[in-house]
């Protein structure tokens, strides 16, 4: 073997460790070093790129591996590769969820370590969730966040118009009187309450309501004795039948 050939093939095998470097060191994955691939289903990725970060209680623990639409469930499919080392911190209840990280709002996946005691294998899927923070229920909700930024426009230019026109100070006067009257309602309640009026008030009203019940008084006797009641029916429509039997006699004198 002649020294060119040998110089090329040098040159070849350093220059194919050079490439796979550049990749691994890319994808942020040691060449060396074994890893669990682990399986996510989400109902949207938006701003998830393949090589993000994966994190357990803030460890950078691996990255994404593919990112691919998944027929059969009609859903995101996210593999992603997650260091052996890591993996037994991983149980098989953990929770898998896109956050924000930073001013840019990069997104990276989140795991919360689970209280199972099966640790997650290689090729396992874990349970996906949406993140919970400011920027990914944002990002989730779309054009629904318009109505946030259209309320804080609102309120931005409320503000300035109270400030523009000085009735900043009328408003804070009014609210202070509301305020005012509230609080001079409550002492109020709270004195009724320690002086005992209004729970004498109560036993009054309950020892009515009990005579009533009993049929005492005259409100009391109409209410339970049906007889009386059936009387004061009687006499009622008595009274209109007479009504009408004279103004019969009436229109009858009046026609002769």
């Amino acid at each position: 073997m002649n020294n060119n050939l040998k110089v090329g093939l040098f040159l070849t095998l350093g220059l194919i460790v050079l490439i796979s470097s550049v990749f691994m060191l890319g994808s942020n994955k040691s060449l060396f070093q074994k890893s669990y691939q682990i399986v996510a289903h989400f109902d949207s990725v938006q701003g998830l790129n393949t090589g993000a970060i994966v994190s357990i209680s803030g460890f950078k623990i691996g990255n994404v591996q593919t990112i691919e639409f998944d027929e059969v469930t009609n859903l995101v499919k996210v593999i992603f590769l997650v260091d052996e080392d890591f993996a037994k911190k991983i149980r098989a209840d953990s929770i898998v969820e896109i956050k924000t990280q930073g001013a840019l709002g990069d997104k990276f996946l989140y795991i919360t370590p689970g209280k199972s005691q099966e640790v997650v294998k290689d090729g396992s899927e874990l349970k996906a969730e949406y993140g919970n923070d400011i920027l990914s229920i944002i990002s989730k909700r779309g054009s629904e966040s318009d109505k946030i930024f259209d309320t804080i426009q609102n309120l931005n230019t409320l503000t300035k118009s109270l400030v523009e026109h000085n009735r900043l100070p009328s408003a804070i006067a009014k609210l202070d009187m509301a305020a005012g009257n509230l609080n001079d309602s409550s002492l109020k309640i709270k004195q009724a309450l320690q002086g005992g009026h209004l729970e004498k008030s109560i036993i009054k009203m309950d020892n009515i309501l009990e005579k009533i019940d009993n049929g005492q008084g005259t409100l009391g006797a109409l209410i339970n004795d049906r007889s009386l009641h059936e009387r004061l029916k009687n006499l009622l429509g008595a009274g209109q039948k007479q009504q009408q039997v004279k103004s019969i006699m009436k229109s009858s004198v009046d026609e002769n």
